[in-house]
């Protein structure tokens, strides 16, 4: 028989009162005569205790009851239920997380899964993720897991330093017999979104019970959401941050209700447009007016509503379908020569709708592209290019800027029918565990598993072109646009381009390998001693990635002496490389792929939609590009733990300890393709092998072609030893039924910081019987990991909103005018620091975001790093009344302070992190670059930023967490109640090193509520169950919208309001090997906010499941 050891946990019957919630386990209390009392280890300690006793720490349980009933496809989804954890990331929501594709990541406190510390049967797994260390959950086996323990206090003492905010360890079944079969379905109430599992477990006895062999195969396959799945699919996640619409005249607004705006809103009259234009003031519009007619104007009420809309907008709004309106995924083409600004007439005479009206003035788009009164010209176009290659004037949405919008032609280029709501995933994994008693002292343990998982997803555009120019020459052009193009030299089209077909994939694989000894001492001490490797490989494949410098051979095109379409460095091979007059995307013109006159070049029509492209021409153009991850973990230990009895024992009985050393490695490495690295390959008119960056400004032959991708590798290493000591002061006296105080230290010294130490007091008080008093205090100190400081740098695409923007400083100062002062004085003196002039001519000042597009930079990894101190205080009391058995009731102060915290930064943080504080912020203002050419169209704008992880001054949250339950009988039935909040007090990031006052509050912006909890119920007859939970989760933000200034900006309506998610459960018991279940998930069908695909609730909507269980 397996003999108890440090590995053995509390008995499932002794931890889950509840199937239909999760509560704290310190709160159970188990019904056992002295001789059966058990003692067990419980997240949290390595101690094993007595388990009728309160542990000083808080831990929740999740049972693999729980687990089946709930009809999630993952763990995560059930997981993410307590409160603690609703920061987390479950495969849904990946695709909106800068997570890996499919992956799933718990974030305890929402201070990030850096710092939440995953365990397998309390042991470290290997990471998961590229930018963090973090183990992806999904690659835990479902089938296996008996429980999931969550800890939610400082544990690094214990564990490590990772273990900042807390620790979740699963718990497997490791001691199985027999076989058991499970399977489910679930699909979404409009018949799509489909989730199919099916798992097999076996496990058996051998050598007359002293051995035990388990084995388990787990199969997930997700369908997935595609936008044409739903009839609002391509609004599914749109919502996004532009200027107010509100703030500009749209279509239908000037007409015969607003005579003034119509006279002088009328091309005829002034060359101005009657829509796309900004709202003016009275006064403003009466000067205007006065100015040009010679009489002041009279306003109408339509015309007096149109202002006071304006007047009282907010300066931004988050709506679907935002858009830069000035390009499409097959083209906007313009009527004029980029290089030369010849052409541009507004009245260029096509009109291909017939509608009497030149085309260029159809639409705000072909307005602002061409040289109107207050156009900004040479941008965007005016006739759109279908997917099968039709033409028309473009259809505007809504006008938000000249580079801003919402909806319109332009939206393709952000999502399609081919997109991805939600995406398609197939998992598969394998596992063993065994153990066999080699003698009633010492018994040997093992395990091997194996998981592989794919996701892949629509990889349109693969790249973004402004103004690709067009030869008179070029035979593809439009029969409707050659007579402009024969006249002005040429024209442009700028494009997205949809055109190269492709679905990217994202492949997972985890091994891991535990093999282990433990047993006890003749004097009942307990010993384990292991080795853990694993290994995570990541691979993204990308099968039609743009080559820069052969796409752009290719789309020049003009005719060979045949008369047949050729590329034009095929017929002259001394014809200069083309480009896009302004940089967008910034490239150095050349030929590095191919040499000019080798006739390799197949020439591309990307003026005619779909149909214009071969299928030679793209495989010319496009190369399958690949990033490769490898993750690996390797760690020995070696616990002993017990008591001093032998020795002594104090009044309240004898002291435990357990002590133990720990060593790990732990190596990563990153890998990208020839292309994304700038190799050249055979065929160069260079040498092969040479570095693009080496023969030019570029350094990438895909797409973006001046950002890096690098290789990149490192490796460190820990060793570490603690000690935990349990110290029973008083048991059993009066006003003490127990006092007993917890002690824990851990001596680390890193390869890459030195040594560091960590330390944790516990105390545990009851006074009497039914209330026990709790409380803990720990320090850690948190080496940056693998991934923070070795990730790869790879290159990215930013687009965030500019502080130094006129319109938004104005529009802080009404409400914020502090703020605001601040922006403007640090914007004024960096703005001015490079010559660019911020002030009119008045002195007002009155620089504009010059931007027209995003804009390139790079991610990765920080090697001048330090180590961040966390110092975690938690205190609460267990109430457990005996004049009410079956009643919990338990509350927890937690409070967190995190100094020179390691943290990613996200590029909206970024740029206002510069500017915000009283001076210039140096750790933000040298993450990122403006353009400082004066002759660019985007001078002073933003041109380049590096994402990363930084220290950060400090980080502070702090809050409440609150659990009830109650479990009674009525005759033959049984109901089980239960209540779990947690009430946050702030969330503060205080970003400045140089000003500790300077603060970032995070408290009620997206995923980070002030209020959030469950409440659960269940009846139990006979053999059937029903459970009911509802999910509650307090007011908060859409994305991409910060707190401090939210109300101010954007108004109320990007404040959503208190979100209830309801589920329903039933299980039935057939027979002794049958059992089935089944339920509806988010009954009253809650929506994702329009900013997210999968938050706060599934796009699927109404989710129905099926399942059973049958074990033999």
């Amino acid at each position: 028989m397996k003999t108890k050891t440090l590995r053995q946990h509390i008995n499932i019957s002794a931890v889950v009162l509840l199937t239909a919630t999760t509560l704290p386990l310190s709160s159970f209390v188990v019904a056992q005569s002295d001789d059966q009392i058990e003692e067990v280890v419980v997240t949290g300690s390595r101690i094993a205790r007595d388990s009728n006793l309160t542990g000083a720490l808080p831990v929740q349980s999740v049972s693999a009851a729980d687990i089946k009933a709930s009809g999630e496809f993952s763990l995560s989804d059930v997981i993410n239920d307590i409160p603690a954890l609703l920061g987390s990331v479950t495969s849904e929501q990946s695709i909106d997380s800068g997570f890996a594709n499919g992956a799933n990541v718990l974030n305890l406190r929402g201070l990030g899964a850096e710092r939440t510390l995953v365990l397998v049967d309390g042991r470290r797994h290997v990471g998961g993720l590229q930018g963090a260390s973090s183990v992806d959950i999904g690659s835990i086996p479902q089938a296996l897991v008996e429980r999931v323990e969550v800890l939610t206090g400082g544990a690094s003492a214990v564990y490590g330093a990772d273990a900042v905010t807390g620790v979740v360890n699963f718990i497997l079944k490791d001691d199985y017999e027999g076989l058991e079969i499970d399977a489910s379905y679930g699909l979404s109430q409009e018949g799509d979104g489909g989730q199919r599992a099916l798992s097999v477990l076996f496990g058996r006895n051998f050598d007359n019970g002293r051995g035990n062999f388990t084995v388990s195969a787990d199969i997930r396959q997700d369908d997935g959401l595609q936008v044409s799945d739903r009839r609002n699919g391509l609004a599914a996640g749109s919502s996004r941050d532009w200027v107010n619409p509100a703030l500009r005249f749209q279509q239908g607004d000037i007409g015969s209700s607003t005579p003034n705006f119509n006279q002088y809103y009328n091309y005829a009259n002034t060359g101005l447009t009657n829509f796309g234009l900004p709202i003016p003031s009275a006064a403003e519009f009466a000067t205007n007016y006065s100015d040009t007619f010679g009489n002041a104007p009279t306003l109408t009420a339509a015309e007096s509503a149109l202002i006071a809309q304006a007047g009282s907008a907010p300066q931004r709004a988050v709506l679907p379908f935002r858009t830069f309106p000035f390009t499409s995924g097959y083209g906007y083409i313009i009527p004029g020569n980029p290089f030369t600004f010849a052409g541009f007439d507004p009245e260029t005479p096509i009109d291909l709708n017939g509608n009497g009206t030149p085309d260029c003035l159809d639409s705000f788009t072909g307005y602002n592209s061409v040289f109107g009164a207050e156009s900004f010209g040479v941008v965007g176009g005016c006739w759109n290019v279908s997917e099968n290659g039709q033409y028309a004037p473009v259809n505007d949405g809504l006008v938000a800027g000249n580079f801003q919008g919402f909806g319109g032609d332009s939206f393709n280029t952000i999502q399609n029918q081919r997109g991805d709501i939600l995406l398609p995933d197939d998992k598969v994994s394998l596992n063993f565990l065994g153990h066999y008693d080699l003698n009633d002292q010492a018994t040997l343990f093992g395990e091997v598993k194996y998981v592989t998982q794919e996701t892949e997803t629509d990889a349109r555009p693969n790249s973004f072109w402004d103004l690709l120019f067009g030869a008179p020459d070029n035979p593809y052009l439009p029969d409707f646009i050659r007579p402009t193009a024969q006249a002005t030299g040429g024209v442009a089209i700028t494009l997205d381009p949809l055109l190269f077909n492709q679905r990217s994939s994202t492949e997972r694989d985890t091994a891991r390998v535990v093999l282990g000894l433990e047993g006890s001492f003749d004097n009942g001490w307990t010993y384990e001693f292991s080795t853990n490797y694993g290994r995570f490989e990541q691979d993204i494949n990308r099968p039609r990635n743009v080559i820069n410098d052969r796409f752009f051979a290719a789309i020049d095109a003009t005719t060979d002496a045949g008369g047949s379409p050729a590329c034009r460095s095929s017929v002259d091979p001394s014809a200069p490389a083309l480009n896009t007059p302004f940089s967008i995307p910034s490239y150095q013109a050349g030929y590095f792929s191919f040499t000019p006159g080798d006739n390799s070049c197949v020439p591309l029509n990307i003026w005619a939609g779909q149909p214009g492209v071969t299928q030679s021409a793209a495989d010319w153009v496009t190369t399958p590009t690949w990033d490769n991850l490898v993750i690996k973990q390797l760690s020995f230990a070696a616990t002993i733990g017990g008591d001093f009895s032998e020795w002594f024992e104090l009044p309240a009985g004898a002291v435990s300890f357990a002590t133990g050393l720990e060593l790990r490695s732990e190596e990563s490495e990153a890998t990208f393709d020839d292309f994304q690295l700038g190799v050249l390959p055979q065929g160069t008119p260079f040498t092969p092998g040479q570095l693009l960056e080496e023969v030019s400004d570029n350094a990438n032959l895909v797409f973006r072609p001046q950002l890096t991708n690098r290789n990149e590798s490192g490796r460190y290493h820990t060793k570490d030893a603690f000690i935990e000591l349990s110290v029973p002061l008083l048991s059993d006296v009066i006003a003490a039924n127990e006092l007993t105080v917890d002690l824990a230290a851990r001596y680390s010294d890193y390869s890459t910081i030195g040594e560091a130490t960590s330390w944790k007091v516990g105390v545990v008080w009851a006074p009497i019987e039914d209330l026990a008093f709790r409380g803990g205090i720990s320090e850690a100190v948190r080496a940056p990991n693998i991934t923070e400081l070795f990730g790869p740098e790879t290159g990215a695409t930013f687009r965030p909103s500019d502080p130094c923007d006129a319109a938004q400083i104005n529009a802080l100062a009404v409400d914020q005018p502090g703020l605001a002062a601040n922006y403007q004085s640090n914007c004024v003196a960096q703005l001015q620091a490079f010559g660019v002039d911020p002030f009119n001519a008045n002195g007002t000042y009155d620089f504009a975001d010059p931007l027209s597009a995003s804009f390139g930079g790079v991610t990765g990894g920080n090697k001048n790093l330090t180590e961040e101190t966390a110092e975690t205080i938690t205190y609460g009391f267990v109430y457990q009344p005996s004049f009410l058995t079956g009643f919990n009731l338990t509350a927890d102060y937690w409070e967190i302070r995190i100094d020179d915290a390691i943290e990613s930064v996200g590029a909206q943080d970024i740029v206002d992190g510069c500017y915000q504080g009283a001076a210039l912020n140096s750790t933000f203002c040298n993450s990122f670059t403006r353009n400082t050419n004066p002759g660019s169209a985007q001078f002073g704008g933003f041109n380049f930023l590096r994402s990363g992880d930084v220290n950060f001054a400090k980080l502070e949250t702090s809050g409440i967490d609150i659990s009830a339950s109650y479990t009674f009988d009525f005759r033959d039935h049984n109901f089980e109640v239960s209540v779990t909040g947690t009430e946050v007090n702030e969330i503060d990031f205080f970003t400045n090193p140089a000003d500790a006052s300077e603060v970032n509050p995070e408290l009620g912006e997206v995923n980070r509520p002030e209020t959030a909890g469950n409440v659960g119920m269940r009846w139990n007859w006979g053999n059937l169950s029903v459970g009911w939970q509802s999910q509650y989760l307090g007011e908060m933000l859409v994305s991409f919208v910060e707190i401090e200034t939210a109300q101010t900006l954007y108004g109320s309506d990007v404040f959503m309001e208190e979100t209830w998610i309801h589920d329903i459960n039933a299980t039935y018991i057939w027979n002794d090997s049958l059992t089935i279940r089944g339920g509806i998930n988010n009954i009253s069908e809650e929506d994702p906010f329009g900013t997210n695909r999968a938050f706060p609730a599934s796009p699927r909507g109404r989710m129905m499941f099926l399942g059973g269980t049958y074990k033999i």
